[in-house]
């Protein structure tokens, strides 16, 4: 609309967790005056510096989606003016701005869950054979019941 510059794109795409700004500017012809930068569930004001303000979203998110404009409002001659600007919308997306958390999950898990398997898959194989068999064990029990403990003492004595 006349009189106030927002955004020059009609469309913006954010990525969830990303840091974004959303300028607006006038062109000047009063001094001080205020923005406000409106969507349907939102509402943010800051005062016109040098005819523009910054309103800056630090950590996008899917709340943060939506119509925005910017309307300029100013007291001059004792009457108040205001002007729009046209929609900017704003969209969301899943994908992390940071690529290092998605790098993590995608490789780095994997790779150590890969690595993992492969440990055990060694160690089991290589422990298989250590292990005594349920037979050694039987007969090991089976030679210490051979002589009742009494039997012991009385041949020990003769």
């Amino acid at each position: 609309m006349y009189g106030v510059s927002g955004p020059q794109q009609q469309g913006f795409q954010a990525f969830r967790g990303s840091t974004f700004t959303i300028s607006c500017s006038i062109q000047p012809q009063y001094p001080g005056g205020s923005f406000l930068l409106s969507s349907s569930t939102h509402n943010y004001t800051q005062p016109a510096v040098n005819h523009s303000a910054h309103f800056l979203f630090p950590a996008a998110e899917p709340a943060h989606q939506g119509n925005y404009s910017c309307v300029y409002h100013v007291s001059a001659y004792s009457q108040n003016f205001s002007s729009e600007s046209r929609l900017l919308s704003v969209t969301v997306t899943g994908v992390p701005s940071d690529p290092e958390p998605f790098i993590i999950r995608a490789v780095v898990l994997p790779l150590i869950q890969l690595l993992v398997s492969v440990g055990l898959y060694f160690y089991c194989k290589a422990t298989r054979g250590r292990r005594p068999s349920r037979q050694e064990d039987i007969e090991l029990d089976y030679d210490d019941l051979g002589v009742p403990a009494e039997e012991e003492g009385a041949q020990g004595a003769e």
